[in-house]
């Protein structure tokens, strides 16, 4: 198991019992709206609403590594032809060194 996925658990049984011990009911006031609700409730909410800001900050990054990765697969794609082509063009080239230097020994 990675050790990332258990400390969220930990931490997330940590808000859980944060929550239930502090569940006497509060007056919540936001723009207009006004209601009463459970103080548990609201760390709860809370709560998820900070995992789900960091799973999509987590997301975009992902995604940029993700083309970032790309581009260099590309470019390595590109450098291994290039590469085979100087390859074959050496063999090419010292081909025919190797053929005239046989003659001039006998």
């Amino acid at each position: 198991m990675d050790w990332k996925f258990v400390l969220a658990l930990i931490f997330a049984l940590i808000v859980a019992v944060f929550a239930l011990q502090n569940a006497g009911a509060v007056d919540i006031s936001f723009l207009t709206l006004e209601l009463t609700i459970s103080q548990a409730l609201v760390i709860l909410i809370s709560a998820v609403f900070g995992a789900l800001v960091v799973l999509l900050l987590s997301l975009v990054r992902w995604i940029k590594s993700q083309g970032k990765l790309k581009n260099l697969s590309k470019s390595v794609a590109s450098l291994e032809q290039e590469n085979k082509q100087l390859k074959l063009r050496l063999q090419d080239y010292e081909a025919p060194k190797d053929s005239s230097a046989e003659p001039q020994q006998e």
